[in-house]
């Protein structure tokens, strides 16, 4: 093979070395950004903890907390807000927020939940409306919203809005690429909010796993949140993967890596929102949930029926509603041992609405996953996620994530 056939494969020594480099190039501000997850995660934290969380000595530390207590991210002693507890508060490093905030929203398919917060999470403000069909209008209501939070904390600078939605997005360009479920396609979001501040539109499903990787910071003393994927599965069904800590996109330019909700799991099977047949979210969310219900119901069935009432029934011993969450489940565990066999990442978190039904749902999901291939030959896990994650907290998360990654390339230390 030439030099020239060998250059332009996908994996070719040229496209190796430029990646070495890259990521060599990355590495000051991976670090330091790696740096303020841990303290945001663990705060107040002693140095020490720091250096062993990352596996590097407490003098490496000292050389990359410099600059930030310098510049005013971080403060080393008492945080700005103290979680009681007995005795004398903890001494450490924590995150300063007395000058900015942030915004996140989650436009759901029935509510738009809205939140400031401050650059450690703490929240300032909240806000709910029913989520207007219309986007123009859905955004409107979204920016006055926004304009009001700057008003009332206008001491404080807006860094940065974070939107979770439905669907693949253009996350850098803040725009919604298709929501089949709110209908809306191609909106930019970005233009039509006309804020200053930087605009984040990510896929709801990715938002969940991002909050979930801090969640799990938070948890483990561990460097990074690992490797797992998390399947939000409510009206829909999404899928976000973290891979080492850090979230997945995929390599198209779009944040379409994860729709797995649309893979086809019966072939000729009901019409999906997206114009596809055999979609698993048609077998899998909610809504299949009450429309599964309504076919097998003999009386009854209320067209105003919702998932919550299904459950409720079930809970009551109705028979036919633990049957119609137990055929859900079943649909979502082969679903999820597709992703598993497909993507070799075992360990699963779910996430979403279905969650309110797991009593009933979880022993099907188990079992499919069991019969599934990956689930006879391999170790596979699946947890319930907090469901803060899934709605305003995942908006939120996408906000202070990227904050981190300013404020680290900012004042990152050479290796």
């Amino acid at each position: 093979m030439s030099k020239e056939s060998e250059s332009a494969l996908p994996g070719s020594r040229s496209r190796q070395v430029a990646k070495r480099k890259q990521d060599a190039a990355d590495a000051p501000t991976q670090t330091t950004r790696e740096l303020l997850r841990i303290v945001r995660a663990a705060q107040p934290i002693p140095r020490v903890a720091v250096a062993r969380r990352m596996g590097v000595h407490r003098r490496r530390i000292t050389v990359l907390v410099k600059p930030l207590i310098d510049s005013g991210v971080l403060r080393e002693g008492v945080p700005d807000r103290i979680v009681r507890r007995v005795g004398r508060p903890a001494i450490g490093l924590s995150l300063r927020s007395e000058t900015e905030f942030l915004i996140g929203i989650n436009i759901g398919v029935k509510q738009t939940r809205l939140g400031a917060a401050m650059v450690d999470g703490s929240i300032l403000a909240e806000g709910v409306f029913p989520t207007p069909k219309d986007p123009d209008t859905a955004l409107t209501q979204i920016r006055d919203w926004v304009k009001k939070q700057c008003a009332t904390f206008a001491a404080r600078e807006l860094i940065v809005i974070g939107i979770s939605v439905s669907g693949p997005t253009d996350v850098e360009n803040g725009k919604l690429l298709y929501a089949p479920h709110l209908g809306w396609r191609d909106v930019s979001i970005t233009e039509k909010l006309e804020s200053p501040a930087k605009v984040l539109v990510e896929n709801n499903a990715t938002a969940a796993a991002i909050y979930e990787a801090q969640r799990r910071r938070a948890q483990r003393p561990t460097r990074n949140a690992g490797d797992f994927v998390l399947v939000r599965a409510g009206t829909g069904i999404g899928v976000g993967l973290v891979l080492e800590g850090e979230v997945f996109r995929g390599t198209t330019g779009a944040d379409i890596a994860g729709e797995f909700g649309h893979m086809t799991i019966v072939a000729g099977g009901k019409q999906c929102s997206c114009g596809n047949f055999g979609c698993w979210e048609r077998y899998a969310s909610t809504q299949s949930a009450v429309e599964l219900y309504a076919g097998e119901s003999r009386s009854g069935f209320r067209s105003t029926m919702t998932f919550d009432d299904i459950v409720s029934r079930a809970s009551a011993g109705e028979r036919r509603a633990q049957t119609t969450l137990e055929r859900v489940g079943t649909h979502l565990g082969i679903g999820i041992g597709n992703v598993i066999c497909g993507l070799g990442v075992p360990d699963v978190v779910l996430s979403g609405d279905l969650l309110r039904g797991w009593k009933f749902i979880e022993g099907p999901t188990r079992h499919a996953i069991d019969m599934s291939l990956c689930g006879k030959l391999s170790r596979w896990s699946l947890e319930a996620g907090d469901s803060h994650g899934s709605e305003l907290g995942g908006a939120l998360e996408v906000a202070i994530e990227y904050y981190l990654s300013v404020l680290a390339r900012r004042n990152k230390v050479a290796a």
